[in-house]
């Protein structure tokens, strides 16, 4: 490590990755505009083979710190937050890249916030079979609870928005008094944004620019560990419970998220359990409606209309707002 106290503390947990972490990851956060940062690479469990192949990065910003179990990709982040120096932080999963200025574009915008937490994001590009798309179509609003952000809808065609690791920046100590759940497997992002917005002064900030790559789609294992639909459920019904999530956004999470992979189990008690959590929360008469063509309408079926849409309405998108729309969306 060098002499200079680092500005910004990059966390990276892994686990048995070594060539995409080091071909994406650690390549896209070393090479950063912003020169005075750190990146801590948390190894989780043992894998020698990641840790040969970080050996072999000479810059001394890298840190590795290699546990001698696996504790999951939430606790792993905490264990690369208490490593940190630098007073923010910035998450990246280790399959996915940032754009050179990201670190820099984000830390002006935070300190340039009015908030006493800025929880900074960024767009981001979204590889599909279909081409790259560009995300988030919009930031939270203001006074917008960051559940009804990502969950609830504003019509059937309303976009997914989705915000995740690889685009987080905040202060190390909103990450230290908020740390990431680790009993919470799957939603792990949503999670820890749904708790830290919860925090007084704490509140999302948006970077319009395009500044991370999401390999999402890619056909291969990801670091978070799969549950079943019926964990899901149980998550949104806690946070619920607790006042951290309103009936619009639970019922937009069961309806968009929950019961398509209810309705692959196909069985009269998953359709029971997921249309009761539906009605025990206020649904409007488009959620009922997409609830329904989920159960009814075939997987293939309601992928084809989805993709077919989307070519529609981006072909009117670009059809109506021309130069001035790209621009204003910075696509």
């Amino acid at each position: 490590m060098t002499g200079v106290e680092p500005q910004v503390s990059v966390v990276i947990p892994t686990r048995h990755r070594p060539e995409l972490l080091l071909d994406r990851a650690v390549r896209t956060a070393l090479a950063q505009t912003l020169r005075d940062l750190e990146v801590i690479v948390v190894v989780d469990g043992p894998d020698p083979a990641t840790v040969e192949a970080l050996a072999t990065v000479t810059d001394p910003r890298l840190r590795v710190v290699a546990l001698p179990r696996n504790v999951g990709p939430s606790e792993a982040r905490n264990v690369g937050v208490r490593h940190a120096r630098a007073p923010w932080v910035a998450l990246l999963d280790d399959d996915d890249e940032w754009a050179p200025a990201k670190l820099e574009r984000q830390l002006e915008a935070a300190r340039c916030s009015s908030l006493r937490h800025p929880i900074v994001v960024c767009r981001y590009d979204l590889p599909t079979a279909q081409g790259a798309r560009q995300e988030p179509a919009r930031f939270p609003r203001p006074d917008e609870p960051v559940g009804d952000y990502l969950m609830a809808r504003e019509h059937w065609f309303s976009p997914n928005l989705t915000l995740m690791s690889t685009v987080l920046f905040a202060e190390r100590a909103l990450f230290e008094k908020m740390p990431f759940r680790s009993s919470v497997p799957r939603h792990e992002d949503w999670d820890w944004l749904i708790w830290a917005t919860s925090v007084p002064g704490a509140g999302v900030v948006g970077v319009p620019d395009v500044l991370a790559t999401y390999h999402f789609h890619e056909v291969r294992p990801h670091l978070g560990t799969s549950v079943n639909w019926r964990t899901s459920l149980s998550w949104a019904s806690d946070l619920r419970s607790q006042g951290l999530l309103s009936d619009r956004a639970y019922v937009g999470f069961v309806v968009f998220h929950v019961a398509h992979f209810a309705a692959l189990e196909g069985n009269t008690a998953a359709l029971r359990e997921t249309a009761l959590a539906v009605l025990g929360a206020r649904p409007r008469p488009f959620e009922l409606l997409r609830f329904a063509a989920t159960w009814l309408l075939p997987q293939a079926r309601r992928r084809q209309g989805r993709e077919a849409l989307e070519r529609v309405l981006t072909w009117l998108g670009l059809r109506r707002g021309g130069r001035g729309r790209r621009e204003l969306s910075l696509k």
